[in-house]
């Protein structure tokens, strides 16, 4: 089932003499149990297009269909609603608060949501343990490392059960032992059915992914998919391959 369709999403940016066209028409559909990786270089137009899926931004131009909603007809007053409802958001700098514990952090988006307590206690309990975050839930964040924050954060973005999950880069402020471990965290999330869009500039975590989408100047003009019994390192390095290749303008 298709979960999300972009279809001819167009970004300009306009100031007093000049007009940046970000996004020039982007298409592409993601299904219910995908995971796929966006890739390009900085200024290709990922990050305004990840905006415009969380409804943080708004397109020019286009259709952005998510769960059978089209989000740009969505009004101001239900977004923040279907936001927390559809979306869950993994950031580089993981966006928690100090001021409230790490068991609190999590419970934000249902406290929100004006859920009973008894419902956050339920869902928690149901991923605690996979994310391995027990022990340090009534810390708070500046009492862990970053590799444990992110996975507090990771924790916050699914325990809505969202249809998406959206990550922006969740390994960049991390060393190379947590980002692994992100990253293989990340992959088990999608093996038991959650969907996920990544957007990095890593080759290693882009081969997490089943799918690899290539931005530039604004369009989506390459995909490669991921073999079936294909292992991650191979798939990073035929990712590697087809960078170098569409960096010099070849064609694949």
């Amino acid at each position: 089932m298709t979960i999300l369709e972009c279809k001819n999403i167009k970004k300009l940016y306009k100031t007093k003499n000049v007009t940046t066209e970000a996004l020039k028409g982007v298409n592409f559909s993601v299904e219910e149990g995908e995971f796929i990786s966006i890739m390009g270089e900085s200024g290709a137009g990922k990050t305004t297009l990840l905006n415009i899926i969380a409804t943080l931004d708004k397109a020019t131009s286009g259709t952005l269909m998510l769960n059978g909603n089209d989000i740009g007809k969505l009004k101001t007053s239900d977004i923040s609603m279907f936001r927390r409802k559809e979306l869950g958001f993994v950031f580089q700098d993981f966006n928690l608060l100090d001021q409230f514990n790490n068991r609190e952090n999590i419970y934000l988006p249902l406290v929100l949501s004006d859920e009973n307590r008894d419902l956050m206690k339920e869902r928690l309990d149901e991923i605690q343990d996979r994310l391995g975050i027990r022990e340090i839930l009534d810390k708070y964040p500046y009492e862990i490392s970053g590799g444990q924050k992110q996975r507090v954060a990771i924790a916050r973005a699914i325990i809505t059960r969202p249809t998406l999950l959206l990550a922006d880069e969740p390994t960049g402020a991390l060393d190379s032992t947590s980002s692994e471990m992100i990253l293989n965290l990340f992959q088990k999330i999608n093996e038991e059915g959650q969907t996920v869009l990544l957007v990095t500039h890593s080759l290693r975590a882009a081969a997490c992914a089943k799918r690899v989408l290539f931005i530039r100047d604004g369009v989506v003009f390459h995909e490669i998919y991921r073999g079936e019994d294909e292992s991650r390192n191979n798939f990073m390095e035929r990712i590697s391959q087809a960078e170098f290749m569409l960096s010099r303008g070849k064609k694949l």
